[in-house]
């Protein structure tokens, strides 16, 4: 079968790259590192006079170095990295002149048994208990002495980027947390439409995001900076958030900021209120006070016993008109976009 064939002369291929890249020469990158260093070795030298680098910038530098002297070898070029957790300055960059061909690849790896993580955002520490007595007033009171809060901009972190997709998020033991929200799981209903309407196929649609809800919920929020609402506002596969406008707790009306959604608004749709502080009332949730750069946080465990970080970057890694790469064993996160972008060029490979 084809499938069958291609899969054995897959195999095949990569055996004999494997083969090839044996006496490849090796730059290496380790948390103990100096990037004054040659790289050429594994680990640092008893006398601390040459070593391993610390960066993987310094690294692509090292083969870019290699190649304008001599040449690509004929075996390829590896930058293999060492176990720990790199917090990368800014996304990987990797463009043409990185590239290999194809008798000689270059390889970027973790090292075979090791734990190599690419960051793309910040590992926090520093958290402190809630002091304001503003703050502390509008938390549930169930969560008062459980959250945490620690100071963003003093950590470097000023770009927070927005609320409705690709700004910044927090995970906890590498998984991700939950903007703080109501209900905490699931949607509640539209209960009736407010203005004007008209028909749209079979169904009718208001043009403008205004709806009644039920309860008295949104009492809470009075002191809210920055409430949103996420839902399928007309179809099921057609979600938007909104920025809210206004809430009139007495006519129970919450009305959304243009752009309105092209669909409309129709009653008995499901939608979610998120971005309060007031609602941070679960282990897993947070809030950003984001003019301040207050990152509040109930974390579901004991913060020693995993690794709190938030996204940075939009990406990990970048190759633009590059080819015959092989990027492998390492565990890359915390991107706010996608881990890896791979723009033109031709014969990459992001494997294991």
């Amino acid at each position: 079968m084809p499938i069958r064939i291609v899969s054995c002369c897959t195999v095949s291929v990569l055996c004999l790259v494997s083969l090839a890249l044996a006496e490849a020469p090796t730059f290496y990158v380790s948390p103990q590192g100096n990037d004054a260093w040659s790289g050429r070795l594994p680990q640092p030298k008893a006398d601390k006079t040459d070593g391993p680098l610390a960066t993987l910038q310094r690294a692509r530098d090292a083969v870019r170095q290699l190649k304008s002297s001599g040449g690509l070898p004929e075996a390829g070029c590896i930058v293999e990295l060492r176990a720990g957790v790199y917090e990368l300055s800014e996304p990987f960059e990797l463009r043409k002149e990185d590239s290999g061909n194809p008798n000689a690849r270059i390889v970027y790896r973790g090292r075979e048994g090791e734990e190599v993580r690419l960051v793309a955002g910040k590992l926090l520490d520093g958290f402190q208990p809630v002091t304001d007595p503003a703050v502390v007033e509008q938390l549930d009171p169930e969560a008062r002495n459980s959250v945490v809060q620690v100071d963003l901009k003093a950590l470097g972190i000023g770009d927070f980027g927005p609320v409705d997709g690709g700004g910044i998020e927090v995970f906890f033991g590498d998984q991700a947390m939950t903007l703080a929200r109501w209900p905490n799981e699931g949607f509640v209903r539209i209960v009736e439409m407010v203005g004007d309407s008209v028909r749209k196929g079979r169904h009718t649609t208001h043009p403008k995001g205004i709806f009644v809800y039920d309860g008295d919920r949104p009492k809470r929020w009075a002191r809210e900076k920055d409430v949103w609402v996420h839902g399928y506002w007309f179809h099921d596969w057609s979600d938007q958030h909104h920025r809210v406008k206004a809430i009139d707790t007495e006519r129970r009306v919450i009305e959304v900021k243009p752009p309105y959604h092209g669909y409309g608004y129709r009653k008995g749709k499901w939608y979610y209120a998120l971005n309060l502080l007031s609602e941070l009332d679960t282990p897993g949730e947070w809030y950003l006070d984001r003019e301040s750069g207050t990152l509040y946080f109930w974390p579901p465990g004991p913060l020693a016993a995993g690794k709190t970080m938030v996204s940075v970057h939009s990406a990990v890694m970048n190759l633009q008109d590059v080819s015959y790469v092989t990027v492998e064993r390492l565990t890359m996160e915390a991107a706010r976009g996608n881990a890896v972008n791979v723009r033109g060029g031709a014969a990459n490979e992001i494997v294991g």
